[in-house]
C-alpha cells in the first residue's frame, strides 16, 4: 500500500468515524475509542500514522442496541452497519463502513464494504481467569469455523491440490467447502457462546475482540466514565482510565514501535477508494486487470 494510497483510506476512515460519533451521540449510546484508536488519540491525536483502520468499543448494552438500529444507519445514504445477520460478513463483531469506496479484503470471503469502523462489545463478567481462558478458546474456535464457513472456495483450488498430489490439502478443502452448508449452525453456536459471557452485575468487563492480545480484563472504572480528547479536526471519547488500560496492553505506550513494525495491519484483495463497486463489478474489473484504484 504506497503513502498516498494509505492517506486517503484513513480521511474515508475518518469521514466514517465522524459519522459513526455523531449517530452514537444521537442515540444516546456509551462508546470510547480502544486498542490502536485510543492509542492513536493519545499518543498522535489521531490515528496512528500507519493505521488503516479505527476501534470502539461499547459496553454490552448499547452494543445491543446499536444493532437494532441498523436499518438507520443503512438508510442513511453513504453508510452501513455489517453485523453477523448482514449476508456474507465473516466476523462476529459488528462495523459501520461507508459504500462510496471499495475493499475486498479476503478473496475467499466474497464480500466488499468501505473503510472500517470496527465495534467490540464491552461485556461484564464475574467467571475467574481459568475459565476465561477456556472460554476465550472456544470463542476463537468457533469464530474460525464460522468464518470459514462463509468463505467460497474456487475450482483452481482444488485443481491445484489434484495436480499436486496434496491428499492433506484436498481433504482440507473439501472439509471446508462442506461446512459451507452449516453457516447457520456454527453462527448459532457462536451466538449462544457469546450470550454467556455477560453478567450484568460482573465486577469487571472482559473483551473477547482481540485476536492479538488474548484475553483482556478490566476494572470496571476504567470504563464507568470518558474524557473526551482531540482526533483529527473533532473530538473522541476515551475510557477515563485510559492509562491503566493503555499500559496494561501497551507497556510504555508512548514509546513508537519499531520502523519495520509501522505498517498497516490489513491487506486487500482488491481496493478501489473512488467508487462503490458490487463484488460482480469488482470481479469484472479484476479480469481486466485492475486491482488498486487511488
Amino acid at each position: 500500500m504506497t503513502e498516498d494510497f494509505l492517506r486517503k483510506l484513513q480521511a474515508k476512515t475518518i469521514e466514517t468515524l465522524k459519522f459513526s460519533i455523531e449517530f452514537f451521540e444521537k442515540h444516546n449510546l456509551r462508546y470510547y475509542a480502544y486498542g490502536g484508536t485510543c492509542l492513536g488519540t493519545v499518543r498522535h491525536h489521531g490515528m496512528i500514522p500507519w493505521d488503516d483502520d479505527v476501534d470502539l468499543v461499547m459496553p454490552h448494552e448499547d452494543y445491543e442496541k446499536l444493532i437494532s438500529l441498523q436499518k438507520e444507519i443503512d438508510s442513511s445514504g453513504g453508510f452501513r452497519l455489517l453485523t453477523p445477520d448482514t449476508p456474507g460478513y465473516y466476523d462476529p463483531i459488528c462495523r459501520i463502513t461507508n459504500t462510496d469506496i471499495t475493499l475486498w479484503r479476503y478473496y475467499m470471503n466474497p464480500i466488499v464494504f468501505g473503510a472500517q469502523v470496527d465495534i467490540f462489545p464491552l461485556d461484564r463478567t464475574d467467571e475467574d481467569d481459568a475459565t476465561l481462558e477456556y472460554l476465550l478458546k472456544e470463542y476463537h474456535r468457533k469464530t474460525a469455523r464460522y468464518q470459514r464457513a462463509n468463505q467460497k472456495y474456487p475450482w483452481v483450488r482444488f485443481k491445484e491440490n489434484i495436480q499436486h498430489r496434496h491428499l492433506r490439502g484436498l481433504l482440507r478443502n473439501i472439509k471446508w467447502a462442506l461446512s459451507t452448508h452449516n453457516v447457520n449452525r456454527y453462527k448459532r453456536e457462536l451466538e449462544a457462546l457469546k450470550s454467556t459471557l455477560h453478567k450484568p452485575d460482573g465486577r469487571r468487563y472482559v473483551s473477547f475482540g482481540s485476536y492479538i492480545n488474548g484475553m483482556e480484563t478490566y476494572p470496571l472504572e476504567w470504563f464507568s466514565s470518558y474524557i473526551e480528547m482531540p482526533f483529527a479536526d473533532f473530538m473522541i471519547r476515551v475510557p477515563q482510565g485510559y492509562d491503566g488500560y493503555l499500559k496494561y496492553v501497551y507497556g510504555d505506550y508512548m514509546q513508537l514501535p519499531p520502523k519495520e513494525k509501522q505498517k498497516p495491519a490489513h491487506s486487500g484483495y482488491y481496493m478501489n477508494l473512488s467508487e462503490g463497486l458490487t463484488i460482480d463489478e469488482v470481479r469484472r474489473r479484476l479480469k481486466q486487470g485492475e486491482k488498486y484504484v487511488l
